[in-house]
């Protein structure tokens, strides 16, 4: 299975971002692939905290906020595990500006949703 890494910087706190990476066609490919288990941190580094979630599954056009998602305090991580969901539907936002998430994850092999 095929693992990828990557770090999102949140540069405007409270505007919700997906985690599709930097090169464009590496994020074309990443946002449509299945994930079946991921790990995001937020580096020792950070000022605020981080939020994390996943959208588009409930009908709503709900985003992640401070509200709405899972919160990591600085040096805090979360893994999940046992998942069939599209990368494109992962958030991340921030409480301070230009704070980031990093993130590890698993993709199944040759599935896109």
């Amino acid at each position: 299975m095929p693992v990828d890494v990557g770090t999102l910087n949140v540069n405007t706190a409270g505007t919700a971002e997906k985690f599709s990476g930097d090169l464009a066609a590496q994020a074309v490919i990443r946002a449509k692939s299945v994930v079946t288990s991921i790990r995001f941190k937020a580096p020792e580094g950070n000022t605020g905290n981080v939020f994390v979630g996943v959208i588009g599954n409930d009908g709503t056009t709900a985003t992640v906020s401070s509200t709405y998602g899972f919160t990591l305090t600085p040096g805090d991580s979360v893994f999940i595990e046992n998942i069939s969901e599209k990368f494109d539907n992962f958030q991340g936002n921030a409480a301070t500006n230009n704070d980031d998430i990093e993130w590890i994850a698993v993709f199944q092999a040759g599935v896109t949703a």
